[in-house]
């Protein structure tokens, strides 16, 4: 592991900092103090100032030897790794020890690394860390193509002008009690050990779990821009509903059963309207922002509720919701360390025993009462821009595809180009210097100069920065999706609108259009099959036919 020399001596050798030989510099030119004088007065030794001042360097630099790369090659690794980090492809540890050693062989660079992995030394990496702060390793999280390319200033900014207008038209402006988001999310019956303190050079580190996998059940959450939280909702899959399920959660609390699966559906979305949602809304007209799931948008009859109770629909454009939802933003994450915390506590406490749906409300509601606070309420809302109203509040690495104009099933031929490209600005840097050998040759020999030509085109010098795109190329993702399949682009709209409810109810037709015709032809289908054999028994004689009835008889029932 590399390691800071420290002097232990007393000698104060480049004490001096570069704050004082700059100001020492000022005043000897503005002719307030001499060179001794000046150098006296701020520290700095007067050789190494009159040296300093004769060449005007003011840039200290270490005492010991410089890095392998030199500091201007490393400042353009810092900068190629920025670039990755903006386009979402920042790398790790490994790809930015290749990334020196082929730029160190590319550039001829004196170096120590290991040539059998092409790889830089931990040594250096740690090293290199060191010296350029601004640099640190953080892990990644995952973000879809379809996330990717659905924040799109385009579409942020139709659904901000969309709020914009919705606030203004409706005088929601200073009422965030009257601004309400609506979101759901799966938590487990089971306990994540997660990072635990344990004896260095363990290969195996148990921890007891209630299950290999726990069921899941859906909480459904509501709050307002004032930090008023609507008491939750679970979803568990079943028939039968016990009255202990609702032990321990929040007061006015919820638990619905769903035969098919704990997911919300256009039911359950409903019937939470009408017994959470619309007995605790303020008077007046109110915003629910919720996302495009077909829960919350296919129910014809939902719409026309919400419209007779003066609640405005609001559908966030698709695959935006990490950093346009509040929910998303401030609320779920704590919520869910503060749920699997609690089943640990709670597996610790009581060892040998499973969680089941009889703990689960009190868990939730020990998860519940610690994150739903108006901070976190009223800290969602203003990073989302939407209370107070602030566009700008989206941060800009949200938008991975601004400048997006390669498509992501091409970063493959991309690479298979850059490696072609890599292996000849090798052959280049290593013929440099005989090719500069036999030019000047060449001059010696030549006695009149050749006239070249205008259409030829002079090579453009191989730069560090140009090495590095070439080494690791930023794979670009763009908007044309041809390897993915398509689906539907849901942008921000209004579900309440008269226009969106009558093209809802003309789509609901034609679904039970489309779903009558299959059932008549399914019905249909045997009659036309006895129709069939009863021509065809007529030409048979007697026996075939009692023979053939009787298979046919099998057969239709």
């Amino acid at each position: 592991m590399p390691t800071r020399y420290k002097r232990t001596g007393t000698c104060s050798r480049a004490s001096w900092t570069e704050q004082h030989l700059s100001k020492a510099i000022k005043a000897v030119n503005e002719n307030r103090l001499g060179v001794n004088e000046a150098a006296r007065a701020f520290g700095v030794p007067a050789t190494t100032f009159r040296r300093r001042k004769s060449k005007n360097n003011t840039r200290k630099g270490p005492l010991g030897p410089s890095s392998t790369l030199g500091d201007d090659v490393e400042a353009k690794i810092v900068k190629h790794i920025i670039k990755l980090q903006k386009n979402g492809f920042a790398p790790t540890r490994t790809d930015v020890r290749a990334m020196a050693f082929k730029l160190a062989e590319q550039l001829g660079i004196k170096y120590r690394f290991n040539k059998e992995s092409g790889l830089a030394g931990f040594p250096w990496l740690q090293l290199f860390m060191q010296r350029n702060p601004t640099l640190s390793v953080r892990k990644a999280e995952g973000v879809s193509i379809n996330r990717a390319l659905g924040m799109n200033r385009k579409y942020v900014d139709g659904y901000f002008k969309l709020l914009e207008q919705i606030i203004t038209e409706n005088s929601l402006i200073g009422k965030p009690g009257h601004i309400f988001n609506m979101d759901e999310t799966g938590l487990q019956l089971n306990n994540k050990p997660g990072h635990v303190i344990a004896k260095k050079g363990s290969k195996n580190i148990a921890g007891i779990s209630s299950g290999e996998k726990g069921e899941t059940i859906t909480v459904i959450s509501c709050c307002n821009a004032q930090g008023v939280f609507i008491p939750p909702t679970c979803v568990m899959k079943g028939k039968n509903k016990k009255p202990e399920f609702e032990d321990g959660m929040p007061p006015g609390s919820l638990v619905y059963m769903s035969q098919k699966s704990a997911y919300v559906n256009s039911e359950i979305f409903f019937q939470w309207l009408r017994d959470q949602f619309v007995p605790r809304k303020p008077i007046g007209v109110v915003l629910l922002l919720l996302d495009g799931h077909a829960s919350h948008c296919s129910n014809v009859e939902m719409l026309e509720y919400c419209v007779e109770h003066d609640i405005i629909l609001l559908c966030l454009p698709s695959h935006t919701t990490q950093f346009l939802q509040p929910l998303d933003r401030s609320f779920f994450k704590s919520l869910k360390l503060n749920y699997y915390s609690a089943c640990n506590l709670y597996i610790k406490n009581n060892p040998g025993r499973k969680l089941t749906r009889l703990q689960f409300g009190q868990l939730l509601g020990d998860a519940w009462n610690k994150s739903a606070t108006v901070n976190n309420a009223a800290s969602a809302f203003r990073a989302t821009g939407i209370v107070p109203f602030n566009p700008l509040a989206i941060p800009d690495y949200a938008f991975l595809t601004e400048h997006a104009n390669v498509d992501i099933h091409e970063t493959e031929v991309q690479n298979e180009a850059a490696m072609e490209v890599q292996n000849e600005a090798a052959m280049e840097v290593q013929n440099e210097a005989a090719m500069e050998e036999q030019n000047e040759v060449g001059m010696e020999e030549q006695h009149e100069p050749r006239a070249e030509s205008p259409n030829k085109k002079t090579p453009e010098k191989c730069t560090p920065g140009k090495m590095l795109d070439n080494i690791s190329p930023v794979p670009v993702v763009s908007a044309s999706m041809n390897s993915v399949r398509r689906r539907g682009k849901h942008l921000a709209e209004i579900l309440t609108e008269s226009q969106t409810i009558v093209e809802k109810k003309n789509k609901a037709t034609k679904r039970t259009q489309r779903e009558r015709k299959k059932t008549e032809t399914v019905t249909k289908q045997p009659k036309v099959i006895k129709i069939k054999i009863q021509k065809t028994l007529k030409i048979m004689t007697k026996p075939l036919q009692m023979m053939i009835r009787d298979r046919c008889h099998c057969v239709t029932h």
